[in-house]
C-alpha cells in the first residue's frame, strides 16, 4: 500500500513545501522552505493500515492550516510578491498565536498577563522594524474594531444590568479606556476570531471559541512593542517605537485619537436583548 501527497504553503512572510508518503508500514515527512533540501523524519506502524491512516490525518490537518495540495509532476508556484503591509499583518498575527501557550488549552488555563509576557519576550527577539510594524498593526486594528457594533459586544460582557419581566436591559456606559483594553483583550484571541467577530459579533457564540469572561481586558497589549525594545536597547521615556508610527505614519490614526469616528452610536438598555437574542441569553446565563 503506498500513497504520497505533496503540499505546499505561502503567505507574506513564508514559502514552504511539506511531503507525505506512506509506503507500506513505513511513513515519510519531508519539509522545509521551498528551493532548499528541508529535513526528512521516518516512523514505523505496526500495519499499513495505521500508517496509512496517520499520514491522511497529517495531510488534513496541514490543509486545514493552509497548506495547498501539488499534483504529482505539478511544480510549486513562484511566490508573489508581499508588500510591506503584508509582511506586517502575518508578523503581528503569527506573534500574538505563536506567544499563546495555551491557545488549544481550557479558556481555564488561559491567563492574558502570561500571554502579554511570552510576546515581550517573543518580540525583544526581533529588530526595531519589526517592532515598528507590530505596533503599526496594532494601531490599524484597534481602530478596525472602533465599531458600535464591538461596543455593543463589550456591554453585553462588562456592564452591569438587570432583568424585568423577561426583558434584559443593560447599563451602556463604557469608559474610553476601558473600551480601548477590551479591543486589546479581542486581538489577543488571534487572527481568526478577529476576522469573524469584525464582521458579526454573534460569532462568540458559535461553537468555536471559548473564553473567560470575567477578565476581558488586555492593557498591557498597548506598551508590549516598547516593552520588547526596551529588553535591549535604551528606551528612556518607554514610547520609542509608538513615537516612531507618529512620525512615520501620520495616516496611521492613534487608537485614543480625537479624530476617530464610530460607524454609528452603540444601542444600550433593551434594545441589545432585541437585536443579539441569542447572544445575550447565552452571556446573562454565564454571567448570572
Amino acid at each position: 500500500m503506498q500513497m504520497r501527497q505533496r503540499l505546499f504553503f505561502q503567505d507574506a512572510t513564508s514559502n514552504k513545501f511539506w511531503t507525505a508518503e506512506a509506503d507500506d508500514t513505513n511513513q515519510i515527512i519531508s519539509f522545509g522552505a521551498v528551493g532548499t533540501q528541508g529535513r526528512r523524519s521516518e516512523k514505523q506502524f505496526a500495519s499499513a493500515d495505521a500508517c496509512l491512516a496517520d499520514t491522511e490525518k497529517l495531510i488534513q490537518q496541514k490543509i486545514k492550516k493552509g497548506y495547498s495540495k501539488l499534483a504529482e509532476n505539478e511544480v510549486i508556484p513562484e511566490k508573489p510578491a508581499s508588500s510591506s503591509d503584508e509582511v506586517g499583518q502575518q508578523f503581528f498575527w503569527r506573534s500574538i498565536e505563536k506567544s499563546n501557550k495555551k491557545r488549544n488549552a481550557d479558556w481555564s488555563e488561559y491567563n492574558t498577563e502570561e500571554h502579554i509576557e511570552n510576546l515581550t519576550e517573543l518580540l525583544s527577539k526581533s529588530g526595531k522594524q519589526k517592532l515598528i510594524q507590530f505596533e503599526k498593526q496594532l494601531q490599524i486594528y484597534l481602530n478596525q474594531l472602533y465599531t458600535a457594533e464591538i461596543a455593543e459586544l463589550s456591554i453585553i460582557l462588562e456592564c452591569d444590568f438587570k432583568k424585568e419581566n423577561g426583558t434584559i436591559i443593560y447599563d451602556h456606559s463604557l469608559s474610553e479606556d476601558g473600551f480601548i483594553y477590551f479591543r486589546c483583550w479581542l486581538l489577543l484571541k488571534g487572527q481568526e476570531f478577529f476576522s469573524e467577530i469584525s464582521q458579526d459579533i454573534n460569532a462568540l457564540t458559535n461553537g468555536k471559541y471559548s473564553f473567560d469572561i470575567g477578565d476581558t481586558w488586555g492593557e498591557d497589549l498597548l506598551c508590549v512593542a516598547d516593552e520588547a525594545y526596551s529588553v535591549n536597547h535604551d528606551n528612556e521615556d518607554g514610547s520609542e517605537i509608538r513615537d516612531v508610527i507618529a512620525k512615520q505614519f501620520p495616516e496611521v490614526i492613534h487608537y485614543d485619537s480625537m479624530e476617530r469616528v464610530m460607524n454609528r452610536e452603540p444601542k444600550g438598555g433593551a434594545e441589545l436583548q432585541a437585536m443579539y437574542p441569542k447572544l445575550v441569553e447565552e452571556i446573562v446565563c454565564v454571567r448570572s
